[in-house]
């Protein structure tokens, strides 16, 4: 079967068993007959593209993986299209492409870091249980909000420590506060500290970037307010990774506003061997090209139309 039947299937199967069209809703949709579209999903199904969930993963683009390679210091690119138009979808589906892979980069005895957001919390409804020992999940920035808003931190940790059968270690605090002396404060606390000795010997760190936008959770949980917005934009930052806010080289914008951050260094991060990094969204574009920039990410994991938009978008000179 060719690329374009193959991508027609899979579109079907999605429209289908995911977004409940029915067989004439599609039909329609695509220009063919009723009898065609049962046809397809018939053969999608003998082929073993349809099975409990929906493998698009046969689909990954190669030659979009190694343009990305060629332009930015990653060792991997894991390319998703987006076959629906759905956004909920297409980010189940980049998740899950994450999570299949998961388990060849958890080993026993090992570190593991995690964050918080919309991505990580999809990521973390769909983690396989992993058979390993000694495994501790550790979180890379604090949690907790500082506005009547649930951050899903917490939820996204047990999730982990449930998925590779670990002990979780989560940080008791917000992850930025109004003064660089609070922070100080915090990291003698010996939990807090902790969990930041163990960020520098941490093996994997799966985490999502922050585009600057409203509404977003950092805003949503009071630890930036709308002016803070106007004046970090205004100063070249495109967004916040692990809550640190960076510029589009992936540097800090700000080492006075990165003081106030509770959570492991940029540095430290910069430094765990394998970063899984999953984002989806054309707005994504402008914090992942600094993320990607800045040796912040291995892996990563992305929508079609994203790293299209990146590409074209970062030249090789």
């Amino acid at each position: 079967m060719d690329t374009a039947k193959m991508n027609q299937a899979i579109r079907i199967a999605k429209l289908y068993y995911e977004l409940h069209y029915n067989q004439l809703e599609i039909a329609a949709r695509e220009g063919i007959s009723k009898s065609s579209v049962s046809r397809i999903l018939k053969n999608a199904m003998d082929m073993g593209i349809i099975e409990v969930r929906i493998k698009d993963s046969v689909l990954a683009d190669s030659s979009l993986e190694n343009e990305l390679i060629e332009r930015f210091p990653i060792k991997r690119a894991i390319i998703v299209p987006d076959l629906v138009g759905n956004p909920q979808i297409l980010m189940q589906d980049v998740c899950a492409a994450l999570a299949e892979d998961l388990p060849r980069y958890i080993k026993n005895d090992s570190v593991i870091g995690v964050t918080w957001g919309h991505a990580l919390a999809v990521l973390a409804q769909q983690l396989p249980k992993m058979k390993r020992k000694g495994v501790s999940v550790i979180q890379l920035t604090g949690g907790f909000s500082r506005a009547i808003f649930e951050s899903g931190a917490l939820d996204v940790l047990k999730r982990f420590v449930d998925s590779v059968g670990g002990i979780g270690y989560q940080i008791p605090a917000p992850a930025m506060v109004a003064e660089p002396s609070i922070v100080d404060a915090l990291k003698k606390d010996p939990q807090i500290q902790e969990i930041l000795e163990m960020a520098e010997v941490c093996q994997t760190a799966i985490y999502s970037v922050g585009n600057l936008e409203r509404p977003s959770i950092v805003y949503e949980m009071g630890l930036i307010d709308e002016n803070d917005y106007k004046d970090f934009s205004r100063r070249g930052a495109v967004g916040d990774c692990c809550s640190h806010f960076i510029n589009k080289n992936g540097e800090l914008f700000d080492k006075k506003i990165d003081a106030r951050v509770v959570g492991a260094s940029l540095e430290t991060i910069k430094k765990i061997p394998n970063k899984l990094v999953v984002a989806v969204g054309k707005e994504k574009e402008k914090i992942l090209t600094a993320a990607l920039r800045g040796g912040l990410v291995d892996s990563l994991y992305i929508d079609e139309p994203t790293a299209e938009l990146i590409v074209r978008h970062n030249p090789i000179n």
